[in-house]
C-alpha cells in the first residue's frame, strides 16, 4: 500500500484529503500542519509520497521540494498542491522536477489520478494549472514589453507606492511636495502602462532604471 504524507495548514483541507486518500486505500502516515512538521515527519517515516502545499508556516512546498532534490532522495515523490499558480511558482516546480502539482479545486478523482500516477513513478501536471500557469506569464511577459524604464526618482516612488504608502507618506520620507509625488507617479503609470496602485503592486518585482 501506498504510504502518504499530507502537508496543509488548513485544517478541513488537510482531513479532506486524509479521508479521501484513505478511501482509495491509501495509507496516509501523517498529517502535518506546517513545512517544519512536514520535514520532520518525511524524515522519520519516509513516505513513498508527499502531499504538499505550496504555502504554509515554516517551510514551503517548494522549500520542502528543493532540499529533497538537493538531497538526490529518491524518495518522497513530491506533489505540489496549490490554490492560485504564480508564473514563477510554477516555473520553480518544474525547474525542480516536481513529481506531480495539482490544484486544490481538482474534483477528487483527479487528486487520486494525481497520486496513483506519481506513486507509479510518472510526472502528473494539472493541466488547468499549466494552463493558468502559463496564461499568467504570458501576460506579465507582454506588460514587461510594453513598459518604459523608470527614472532613479521614479523607481523609489513607485517601491513605496506599490508598498501602500500614501501620497503624503511618500513625500514625507522623500523630502518632496505631494504635488511632486502625484506627478512622478503620473509618470510612473504612464511608463509601466498600469492605471491604479493594486496594478503597480500586481507586477510584483523590481521597478526597472533608466
Amino acid at each position: 500500500m501506498t504510504r502518504v504524507l499530507i502537508a496543509d495548514d488548513h485544517p478541513i483541507v488537510l482531513e479532506g484529503l486524509a479521508c479521501l486518500l484513505e478511501d482509495s486505500e491509501f495509507d496516509v502516515v501523517a498529517r502535518c500542519r506546517s513545512g517544519d512538521e512536514a520535514v520532520a515527519e518525511i524524515l522519520r517515516l519516509a513516505p513513498d509520497v508527499a502531499l504538499l502545499d505550496i504555502q504554509m508556516p515554516g517551510c514551503s512546498g517548494l522549500d520542502i521540494l528543493r532540499d529533497i532534490r538537493a538531497r538526490r532522495a529518491a524518495t518522497p515523490k513530491v506533489i505540489i498542491l496549490t490554490a492560485s499558480l504564480d508564473p514563477s511558482q510554477l516555473a520553480v516546480a518544474i525547474q525542480l522536477e516536481a513529481d506531480g502539482l495539482v490544484l486544490k479545486e481538482a474534483v477528487a478523482d483527479r487528486v487520486i489520478k494525481c497520486v496513483v500516477a506519481v506513486a507509479a513513478g510518472e510526472q502528473w501536471i494539472d493541466n488547468d494549472a499549466l494552463k493558468r500557469g502559463m496564461g499568467a506569464l504570458a501576460r506579465r511577459e507582454t506588460l514587461a514589453a510594453s513598459t518604459r524604464p523608470l527614472s532613479a526618482r521614479e523607481a523609489e516612488v513607485a517601491r513605496m507606492a506599490a508598498s501602500g504608502l500614501r501620497n503624503k507618506d511618500i513625500a514625507l520620507a522623500l523630502g518632496l511636495s505631494q504635488s511632486t509625488v502625484k506627478m512622478h507617479l503620473g509618470s510612473i503609470f504612464e511608463k509601466l502602462n498600469v492605471e491604479t496602485r493594486a496594478q503597480l503592486a500586481a507586477m510584483g518585482r523590481d521597478f526597472d532604471l533608466g
